[in-house]
């Protein structure tokens, strides 16, 4: 077996757990976009204090994640470029090291990250709950919408990182 087929697999899993994050950010653009475009036809639409709130909520919540996402991007293209160029090389095991701490902290930060989403859930709910304002469940359907997007975007990368974890040497 000659050495490019020795680490073939582990250039491919690298390759793969990145495809994956890179179509992640992707959906969230994409998302991000048609969320967007639903909250300004609202606006146009109907003129009220729920399409305002939730225009507005959507508007912060899109830059928000759209924001991470493409910081996400531009590091994950030095990150791989790295991470690639270290396979077969006297470096590969320190690189690997590091690759894989950071993948750890990734992975522990998740159970914050879904605890933050029932908390805005239940205040989303508390709202909800006390009063009747239009742009109160606007803002509240924005949210909403954040947690459920959060909840999804968290499971899939959570699965993604920890497989990934599991299979760096």
């Amino acid at each position: 077996m000659n050495p490019t087929e020795t680490f073939a697999p582990l250039q491919s899993l690298i390759r793969e757990y990145f495809k994956g994050e890179y179509n992640e950010m992707m959906l969230i653009f994409a998302g991000s976009a048609a969320l967007t475009c639903i909250a300004v036809w609202l606006w146009v639409a109907t003129r009220s204090g729920f399409a305002l709130g939730f225009g507005v909520t959507v508007l912060a919540t899109a830059m928000l994640l759209c924001g991470t996402a493409a910081s996400l991007l531009v590091r994950d293209k030095g990150l791989v470029e790295e991470l690639s160029l270290s396979i077969g090389k006297p470096q590969q095991s320190q690189v690997l090291a590091k690759e894989r701490a950071r993948i750890e902290v990734v992975v522990s930060k998740y159970r914050y990250y879904r605890y933050s989403a029932a908390v805005l859930a239940a205040l989303s709910v508390l709202g909800l709950l006390l009063t009747s304002r239009g742009w109160v469940h606007g803002v509240v359907t924005g949210l909403l919408l954040l947690v459920v997007a959060q909840v999804v975007i968290d499971h899939f990368s959570e699965q993604r990182a920890t497989q990934y974890l599991a299979a760096l040497p």
